[in-house]
């Protein structure tokens, strides 16, 4: 490249330039201005050139200025290679100063620093300290649906007991003895209400036991009466049938007795109208008379057929009226069971007990539950 130019040296202006960054091609990588300048100077030189592509002198010579023009590039190009590793000596020097600078520097900075930086971690346990207490102390206060008297009074007492050190809380010993305050009165309230609550209940289950007992005895002297009185029923209805079965038979024995009588006195004043009339009517008359035994005989026989077919009739008849009572009783028994039992599982589903609902269920049969009933 720099015989290539050399010919233009005395006809222009840059040809010194020219000449500069043949010999050091790094001038124009760091000055913009000169880089442009060179440019322009390569640039006038290639214009010049007449491209001729029919003659084989024309093609080399197109070809050795193109050649000449990438030298050029590959010259600069390498000078800025070097002027990079030069430069990344010299930054890798600064870096490995800096390296050093930074870890003494920060070591001493550390030291220093030392006793602030520790004063610092134990004021920030300190805090911690404290405001872990605080918490504690605001959650105490907390008092969940199912807490008992006993757990209260012992968060109660744990509360009391927390010495709070001015020394410690310092500029947080106000809000510490607030929250304590607050604490103790919340759970001061609480405690009482609980063993109000708790003494209710008590009291409550005490009642409830005594009513569920109360009703049971009242149901089963209930179910006792109703015994008795069906028994006594019973007995009174048996012996009803006793008496109008031995007044009957004493209907039938006078009624038997008076029909014989009858028939004796018949037969009687037939014998004396027998006797009266004429001896050739005496046997006709005796087999008249011995018709009309046999006739009273066949009519007392079905007398008294009649009589025992209307006696077991009306004993049949009272026998199932007796029985129809009592299976409807019967009944009434287990269908008034049935509702009851409905009622207890139903009670049983919202939580109480089985002896608690069978006690409730009794006392609202027995009309011990005031506006409350229960449908038979």
């Amino acid at each position: 490249m720099a015989q290539a130019l050399r010919s233009v040296e005395d006809e222009t202006p840059q040809t010194a330039l020219v000449a500069q960054v043949n010999a050091d091609p790094g001038l124009v990588l760091l000055d913009q201005e000169r880089f442009n300048q060179f440019y322009e100077a390569i640039k006038q030189e290639t214009d010049k050139l007449v491209p001729d592509l029919t003659t084989e002198k024309g093609r080399k010579e197109i070809a050795s200025m193109a050649f000449k023009v990438a030298k050029t590039k590959t010259a600069i190009d390498a000078a800025g290679k070097l002027l990079n590793e030069e430069a990344r000596a010299k930054i890798n020097i600064v870096d490995a100063a800096r390296r050093d600078i930074r870890e003494k520097l920060d070591a001493l900075k550390d030291e220093v620093r030392r006793p602030l930086t520790e004063w610092e971690a134990r004021e920030e346990e300190r805090v911690a300290a404290c405001e872990g207490l605080i918490a504690r102390m605001k959650a105490a206060a907390i008092v969940p649906l199912d807490d008992t008297a006993e757990a209260v009074a012992d968060r109660l007492a744990q509360v009391k007991a927390f010495a709070l050190d001015e020394g410690q809380f310092q500029s947080l010993l106000p809000a510490a003895l607030q929250q304590q305050t607050a604490t103790v009165e919340a759970l001061t309230a609480a405690h009482a209400r609980l063993v109000k609550e708790e003494a209710d209940r008590a009291e409550l289950d005490r009642l409830r036991a005594e009513a569920a007992e109360r009703a049971e005895r009242e149901l089963a002297e209930a179910e006792a009466k109703v015994a008795a009185e069906a028994a006594e029923r019973a007995k009174q209805e048996a012996e009803a049938r006793a008496a109008r079965a031995a007044e009957e038979e004493r209907a039938r024995i006078e009624a038997a007795a008076k029909a014989a009588e009858d028939a004796a006195r018949a037969l009687a004043e037939a014998a004396a109208r027998a006797e009266r009339e004429a001896a050739d009517r005496a046997h006709a008359d005796a087999l008249a008379a011995e018709k009309r035994r046999a006739d009273e005989a066949d009519a007392a026989r079905k007398a008294e057929a009649d009589r025992i077919a209307r006696e077991t009739a009306a004993r049949e008849a009272e026998e199932k009226a007796a029985a129809d009572a009592a299976a409807a009783r019967a009944a009434d028994i287990e269908h008034r069971s049935k509702i009851m039992g409905a009622a207890k599982v139903a009670i049983m589903g919202m939580g109480v007990g089985e002896q608690a609902a069978i006690g409730i269920v009794r006392a609202i049969a027995a009309g011990d539950v005031p506006n409350v009933s229960i449908k038979f």
